[in-house]
């Protein structure tokens, strides 16, 4: 009966096809098209099986999805009669069950690149299932170039199967050409698409799915179980919470669904229930696993998403409005058992703005464990791979980089070097990989192994403790880590008794998963000949920080004083340590991670930090480091400095005042904060300025004197010769300039200016009048009645520059300017008079 009812599934009616296009005789390439609820994800397999398609080798199917792996070869075993790990298994990271009567093992991605570089021909394996490719994970993208190649030119037994329920089958057609492409009709009911626009954000996600629950599922009267997307664990508990507050959904299921969730909790989130069942998800239940009785889907339409910001080398976890793609999908878990509904929580306006499909992973995430996984499988592929899409050539250039600093890679031709080989063996980021085998010849390989362990999962504490007033904190402690370690001891020798570690705030379930994450890494180091040593709550945590140096090099930080956290990074890059961090103790620190936080506004926050000494800097990364001597000006002492500033890559890590300023070193930088007028002088004054205009203007006029143009770069000669032999501008802000100016003219040149452009000239009724000089010429400023008697215009240079007259009234203030002293009195004079004559009478009027 069972069997009949597996028949139904849409996929069934491409069962022809499907044997007949994987025949050796056909190009063994086969891409699916499948819409959600089609049975392609567990009814695939079997087909293979059944019609004994794969003659010779297991069936890998890979799955985007930790969860999506683990649950799906558990009903594939259940539908065919057998014991998990027996003819279906599965194998994620950390966790398998699998055994050698295996014939279908589904599998995440990143467990058959590993298996690449063991085995790299594949030969124990004859057809790989690429599920939910549409996806597009950056493994997904590497394994299929991999497989295509490998089939290309060694196995062309391997049959590939590429599958989605939104692909676009032309692109990928094409990528496998010469391949077959069916599609499946699939089976969903029709769903009632309802925008309302709730504006919903990083601070109201909650409270607009308490909105949407009471007014589209409750005042409705909508039935059946409720999918609730949201972007993450936080949300998720926060909404739960309020949702467990409303008096109507008292006898549901409330239940979370996220990937870091206890799989226990997983499996019954997905379990079928008596009781109405809501359950609040993240996006891994936006495909492959089946959720029945799901007749309403509450979606927020944000997600956070991962990416690489390759300026600032952060990996960012932000908020983003989904796809529409990604939206469809969500929809349509609202229709695989009957009719159903999907209530979005934006607008339509805002849904048609949206991008159609997300980025593939290849082209916006840290492609480094990728490359070195490449590099050890073949590190002559990597240049020449034909990609369906390629990732971008800086991402590929930073991610070599980074390996060649780790010794992983060799910076001469990219080969793989003894180091980068055994990093490869670790299911983590090379980094870690790096720090394990470093651990091991320094004497903390478990402490650095539970470390690398604790990273990978969730935080072993209940609640948002400061690490500092921890429990399991010391007086002496220098990381984070410490107290973090010392925990996880404790619960572990606890054997992770819920009540004791609940006393201490331990979450007991995460810490217990931590266990499996470290026991599999040290496996891995035992099979290398690490050394190792013995787990102690209490030990020294200097060769711990000395193995971050090595794998967190570029996550260096320098707080700006030691009253703040505020940090500068490697790479030019600014954050904040988390408070109550044990690295506060000192200003130089390494971070294991550095995580963009959203808020109000985007902020860089720096944590899992461990204190470092400038000597363990210079022990680790000697060769990296740069010392250069600088001299400055110091504001806060008003006095020029020497430095010896020593840097690591970009950050400056140390600084010491010398005693070894050269006076023209001095000099030069003094004259230098004059000319940016960031320091005054008393002693340059009207006399100088006046003097520099004089120059200017003689030299402007009269080129054939060549006299030359007085520069800012002459003004630095000048004031350098001034400054010579000063440190401070006590020495210099009360010294006269003018004997330094008055000097930088030849003999011949300085008397030329004075004759071309005195101080004084004598006007033709005796009255001395005193020049100025500006851009536009020479000009002399006089009351009218000292011109009385004054009909021809003044000349300086020999008679061949007209004086300005800038004509004042008694009050000395500007009545006209003129080059023509005679028109002004016959054309301007009487009007002035007029004006002037009756506010001033005592003064004389001609």
């Amino acid at each position: 009966m069972y069997i009949v009812e597996k028949k139904k599934l849409p996929i069934y009616e491409l069962e022809d096809d499907i044997v007949k296009y994987l025949q050796p005789s056909n190009r063994d390439r086969l891409i699916i098209e499948a819409p959600t609820g089609s049975g392609k994800s567990t009814q695939l397999p079997q087909v293979l099986i059944n019609n004994n398609v794969v003659q010779k080798g297991e069936i890998v199917v890979l799955q985007p999805r930790k969860v999506a792996a683990r649950m799906l070869a558990r009903r594939v075993a259940g539908e065919m009669g057998c014991r998990l790990g027996e003819e279906i298994g599965y194998q994620v990271r950390f966790e398998k069950i699998i055994s050698d009567k295996t014939k279908v093992r589904f599998v995440t991605e990143g467990i058959l690149i590993r298996e690449l570089i063991s085995n790299p021909s594949l030969s124990h394996i004859g057809a790989i299932v690429f599920d939910e490719f549409h996806e597009r994970h950056i493994y997904s993208d590497v394994l299929l170039a991999i497989t295509k190649r490998l089939q290309e030119e060694t196995r062309p037994d391997l049959k590939i199967i590429v599958m989605s329920a939104t692909l676009s089958a032309e692109s990928i057609t094409e990528y496998l050409s010469p391949c077959q492409s069916i599609k499946c009709s699939g089976r969903t009911y029709p769903v009632d698409v309802r925008h309302v626009n709730l504006n919903v954000n990083s601070q109201t996600i909650s409270d607009s799915v308490i909105k949407a629950i009471k007014s589209e599922v409750i005042k409705r009267g909508l039935e059946g179980d409720v999918l609730i997307f949201l972007p993450g664990a936080f949300e998720i508990r926060k909404t739960i919470e309020k949702l467990r507050l409303i008096k109507q959904l008292k006898g549901c299921l409330i239940v979370p669904l996220y990937g870091d969730l206890n799989p226990k909790d997983q499996d019954y989130a997905l379990q079928a229930s008596d009781k109405r069942k809501i359950i609040v998800s993240t996006n891994i239940a936006e495909t492959s696993l089946t959720i029945n009785g799901v007749k309403i889907v509450i979606d927020c339409g944000l997600a956070r998403i991962p990416s690489y910001d390759e300026v600032r080398g952060i990996n960012t976890l932000l908020l983003n409005k989904i796809s529409v793609a990604s939206a469809d999908q969500r929809a349509g878990r609202a229709g695989r058992v009957s009719a159903g509904s999907c209530i979005r929580l934006w607008s339509e306006s805002d849904h048609a703005k949206r991008d159609k499909e997300l980025l593939p992973e290849i082209k916006r995430l840290d492609l480094t464990e990728i490359v070195l996984l490449l590099a050890v499988f073949n590190s002559k592929i990597i240049d020449d791979l034909k990609w369906l899409d390629p990732p971008s050539k800086d991402s590929m250039t930073i991610a070599k980089e980074f390996l060649v600093s780790l010794n992983a890679l060799n910076g001469k031709d990219g080969s793989v070097t003894p180091i980068g080989k055994m990093m490869s063996s670790y299911p983590v980021h090379p980094r870690f990989g790096r720090m394990i085998i470093e651990a091991g010849s320094k004497g903390c390989l478990n402490e650095v192994v539970l470390s690398m362990a604790l990273i990978q999962g969730r935080g072993i504490f209940d609640k948002k403790i400061q690490l500092k007033s921890s429990e399991f904190a010391h007086k002496n402690d220098i990381s984070d880590f410490q107290p973090m370690i010392r925990a996880w001891i404790y619960a572990y020798r606890a054997n992770f008794d819920f009540q004791k570690c609940h006393a201490f705030n331990i979450h007991s379930k995460a810490a217990r998963e931590v266990l499996s994450v470290f026991r599999s890494l040290m496996g891995i180091a035992k099979k290398q000949g690490l050394e190792l040593n013995e787990l102690s709550s209490n030990f020294c945590g200097e060769s711990m920080a000395k193995v971050f140096l090595v794998g967190f090099y570029d996550n260096l930080y320098r707080k700006l004083s030691k009253s703040t956290l505020s940090c500068e990074l490697v790479g030019l890059r600014r954050g904040k340590l988390e408070k109550g961090s044990l690295a506060d103790v000192s200003d130089i620190g390494v971070a294991a991670e550095v995580n963009e936080i959203e808020g109000k506004d985007v902020s860089v926050v720096i944590s899992k930090s461990t204190s470092i000494k400038l000597p363990w800097i210079k022990e680790v990364l000697e060769n990296r480091l740069t010392v250069k001597e600088i001299s400055r000006f110091d504001e806060q002492r008003r006095r020029v400095v020497t430095e010896s500033i020593t840097k690591f890559m970009d950050l400056v890590i140390d600084t010491k005042v010398l005693n070894n300023t050269s006076n023209a070193e001095s000099a030069n930088i003094l004259a230098s904060e004059i000319i940016d007028g960031k320091l005054k002088l008393k002693g340059w004054n009207d006399k100088c300025n006046s003097w520099v205009l004089k120059v200017e203007f003689v030299s402007r006029c009269f080129p054939e004197l060549e006299i030359p143009q007085f520069t800012d770069t002459d003004k630095l000669l000048v004031l350098t010769d001034f400054c010579e032999g000063a440190l401070t501008y006590k020495e210099i802000k009360d010294k006269q300039c003018w004997p330094y100016l008055e000097k930088w003219l030849s003999p011949i040149h300085y008397q030329t200016v004075k004759q071309y452009a005195p101080d004084r000239i004598k006007l033709e009724n005796g009255i001395e009048a005193k020049v100025s000089y500006t851009s536009n010429g020479p000009k002399i400023s006089i009351v009218l009645q000292k011109l009385y008697d004054v009909n021809i215009t003044p000349l300086l240079c020999n008679g061949k520059i007209p004086v300005s007259i800038e004509v004042l009234g008694p009050n000395h203030r500007p009545v006209q300017t003129t080059t023509d002293i005679s028109r002004f009195w016959k054309e301007s004079y009487p009007d002035i008079k007029k004006q002037l004559k009756g506010r001033y009478p005592k003064h004389e009027w001609r």
